[in-house]
């Protein structure tokens, strides 16, 4: 692979407005990890460091993830916002949506691991648990931040004050800097269906909508039941078919619907729905009372947007990749993947614009992943020949390189 020497003017744009954030030493690090995360195959800090051409020693890359003096919430958000203000039309549905993952890892000595249940794997193991939240925007994902969630053992050899993952979830709202009017809904899975959760969004004025788990009741005109015998029995007396939209495709859903109250919730909606090809029936619970059951679900499905950026992170951006030992180091390491794939967004978006695709579309649809990666990577190959041209007067050589570019 090409060794990335000169940043592509193709995201200079992106770059350029963060400088303010960083000292002159500590700025390159932060371009060139970044660069280095969005166009390469292997995210450890050495082979990141071995994309970098010119650049110093990686020791100097691991001491800029744990010495340096930056603040790597502040640089993200300020990534986060300046996407989404070029992005913004006044009306349109706003999402933020919080989820959790795992990384396994078995060094003794990184800090803040500890014993986990891995889901995926369905096995306990160790590692780190990393609370993730994101705008989604106009079918735009918006890194918004990740948090490694410290259990009460490590918290005080770490200096680091004790939070369970529900209150990092409710710090995660709270720190979104959108006002009441603008028409945000807060989405997240049975987990983080609590009085922390859903107090932070009502705080802020917005609305929420999570899934309920099957052993919570619903108090309707002062009878109490248990939604897992209730669900089915609604649907079916109940329920219409509607045809919803999610993320990309149309399906299926029998719907119905209940207002009701919820212990620590207060008074909220219930929307009972199942898909025609499953015979499951989910509780979606929102305090918007007003919104039609078809949008709860509908607007529910966008969830899965987290989804696929934890997958996309994971597979092509290192998210998990990390052996650093400090905690504060994995915790910049999260926040420059966000930014890698908030580079590859800005990649997109620019190739779209130039294009004229997107003037008047009121969703937007980019390339998967693995593709702008490789726009990037092209990009870098396409400022390496030119470097070479400036000081190459063997022409033969020139029009090979640029044969190269082509195919």
């Amino acid at each position: 692979m090409v060794t990335i020497g000169r940043i592509p003017r193709l995201v200079n744009s992106f770059f350029r407005p963060q400088q303010r954030f960083f000292s002159k030493p500590a700025w390159p690090h932060f371009r060139g990890l970044v660069m280095a995360m969005a166009v390469g195959l292997e995210h450890t800090v050495g082979r990141l460091n071995a994309l970098l051409r010119g650049h110093t020693h990686r020791t100097n890359d691991g001491e800029f993830l744990w010495r340096s003096r930056w603040n790597e919430s502040e640089v993200l958000r300020a990534i986060a916002l300046q996407q989404f203000s070029r992005l913004y039309r006044p009306g349109e549905p706003i999402y933020f949506v919080i989820d959790d993952t795992q990384t396994l890892k078995r060094a003794k000595k990184m800090e803040a691991v500890g014993k986990l249940y891995h889901h995926a794997e369905k096995r306990y193991a160790t590692g780190h648990t990393i609370l993730k939240a994101c705008l989604y925007y106009r079918g735009i994902t918006i890194p918004w931040g990740s948090w490694l969630y410290v259990k009460r053992e490590h918290a005080a050899g770490l200096d680091v004050p004790f939070a369970t993952l529900t209150e990092l979830a409710a710090r995660a709202i709270e720190s979104l800097p959108l006002p009441p009017h603008f028409p945000v809904t807060v989405l997240f899975d049975s987990y983080y269906l609590c009085a922390n959760v859903a107090r932070a969004v009502e705080n802020k004025g917005w609305h929420y909508i999570g899934v309920a788990k099957s052993n919570r009741r619903l108090t309707v005109e002062g009878r109490s039941h248990r939604l897992n015998r209730y669900a089915g029995n609604v649907v079916r007396r109940c329920g219409k078919w509607m045809n919803i939209t999610g993320l990309r495709r149309t399906h299926s859903y029998r719907v119905a619907e209940r207002i009701g109250t919820m212990k620590k919730l207060g008074e909220v909606k219930v929307v009972f729905s199942r898909r025609r090809s499953d015979h499951s029936v989910i509780a979606l619970v929102t305090n918007d009372l007003q919104r039609a059951r078809q949008r709860v679900v509908g607007d529910y499905l966008r969830r899965w947007s987290i989804e696929l950026l934890i997958k996309d992170e994971k597979q092509h951006l290192g998210l998990g990749a990390y052996r650093v030992l400090r905690y504060r180091a994995v915790v910049r390491h999260l926040h420059l993947v966000d930014c890698a794939y908030a580079c590859l967004t800005h990649v997109g978006l620019e190739a779209q614009r130039a294009q004229g695709h997107n003037k008047n579309k009121t969703v937007l649809r980019l390339p998967p992943v693995q593709q702008l990666k490789a726009d990037l990577r092209r990009a870098v190959w396409n400022e390496a020949v030119k470097e070479v041209a400036k000081v190459s007067h063997e022409r033969t050589v020139i029009r090979r390189l640029e044969k190269l570019l082509a195919a």
